[in-house]
């Protein structure tokens, strides 16, 4: 698979954005590298000096963990100096753990500064252009565009507000489909039977006729399948009571988080029913089954590696349905998105659809243990 490789600080410091996704501000960046090769990139808000070795310990665990054989820190400050008590305990850390640092470099005003080497002037130099930097192709080969800021970025997740007449019409097709689901996962044994030409529930129909949560269970498998197999766009607003209204059955949402994220969770932890469903589905945007590495920690950009097209079109949709979708609804579509994110290798998406998630349903524990485990540098579960 491909990896972008960086050439000397200049080149170092164009790429972060484009790694990230967004422009940082007020943060340090630490761009761990392995024989030159970019692997992870973390990020961490600036913070005080009564906070810095904490957050600095903190961060290097997870570095650690990466195997890094050196890492550089690129700070971006507002005004001078605001970053240095977090870079310097990040530098200390870092030390005793064995990891070098082999560049502390400064972004400030539209200029560099490095604070290692003694043939850099003191007041810096400008920025690059990003078409004068080699490497930066390769992130544009990916499809990668620079958002202004977290907040922009934030926003290709953040869920609709149900305001106006179409809002309050999807979000009342989304709760009638949710009342629907969970009266049927309540009487989950009793199978259809037609009596004088009314359908009715009955224990003592034959077996092979379907139950009412087969049928929404069929209903909702489908149009995730529709909303993701690679073809023709698809109307959101239709499909979107039988998307995001089982989501609140862990099952179902963990059997789609399975789907998404070969590898994570195996088959046999869900019941023959919901297996079934699953190994009917097509692979998600017509993936080719190429595979992705172990997906990155900490507010980390996109994994290095070149991910295949089917890949950047599942994170689009997934991106589209989390906007489409009211807010009070959001919360399992933002961790079906970030856990796909996460996945991807991409943990600054799986970091701000987790907070967002939060935001709206604060006790949501699979967002909450997914939120511990990259603020720790930890891997998914895999169950």
């Amino acid at each position: 698979m491909q990896r972008i490789s960086v050439s000397g600080p200049a080149e170092l410091v164009t790429i972060v954005p484009f790694h990230l996704g967004f422009q940082p501000e007020r943060s340090v960046v630490v761009i761990c590298l392995r024989d030159r090769a970019v692997g992870l990139v973390a990020r961490i808000d600036v913070v005080g000096s009564p906070h810095a070795a904490e957050a600095a310990a903190q961060l290097t665990e997870t570095i650690r963990r990466e195997g890094a054989t050196a890492v550089a820190l690129v700070s971006y400050e507002s005004r001078s100096g605001e970053a240095r008590p977090l870079a310097a305990a990040l530098g200390a850390a870092l030390g005793l753990a064995g990891i070098p640092v082999t560049e502390d470099l400064v972004v400030r005003d539209g200029r560099w500064y490095c604070l290692r080497a003694d043939d850099c002037p003191d007041e810096g130099k400008d920025l690059p252009s990003p078409a004068d930097v080699p490497a930066v192709a390769g992130y544009v080969a990916l499809g990668r565009a620079v958002l202004a800021d977290r907040e922009a970025m934030e926003s290709l997740v953040r869920p609709a507000a149900e305001t106006g007449d179409l809002g309050s019409d999807v979000g009342q097709a989304i709760e009638q489909w949710r009342r629907s689901y969970h009266a049927a996962l309540r009487t989950r044994s009793l199978r259809w039977v037609e009596h004088e030409g009314v359908d009715l529930c009955s224990e003592e129909a034959p077996s092979d006729r379907p139950t009412r949560w087969d049928v929404l269970a069929d209903e909702c498998f489908a149009a995730w399948g529709r909303l993701l197999d690679g073809g023709e766009p698809v109307d959101l607003d239709t499909l979107l009571p039988a998307v995001v209204g089982p989501l609140d059955d862990k099952e179902v949402r963990d059997a789609l988080i399975a789907w998404l994220c070969p590898g994570w969770l195996q088959p046999d932890v869900f019941d023959d029913r919901l297996r079934r469903r699953l190994e009917a589905l097509d692979t998600p945007g017509g993936r080719s089954g190429q595979d992705v590495e172990d997906p990155a920690d900490c507010d980390s950009g996109p994994g290095v590696d070149d991910l295949p097209c089917d890949e950047r079109q599942v994170e689009h949709t997934l991106e589209a349905l989390c906007r489409a979708t009211p807010a009070r609804f959001a919360a399992p579509v933002l961790t079906i998105a970030a856990s796909h994110a996460w996945w991807r290798g991409d943990g600054t998406k799986a970091g701000m659809c987790i907070d967002v998630a939060l935001e709206i349903e604060p006790d949501h524990k699979l967002a909450r243990l997914m939120r511990l485990s990259l603020d720790h540098g930890l891997r998914m579960p895999a169950a």
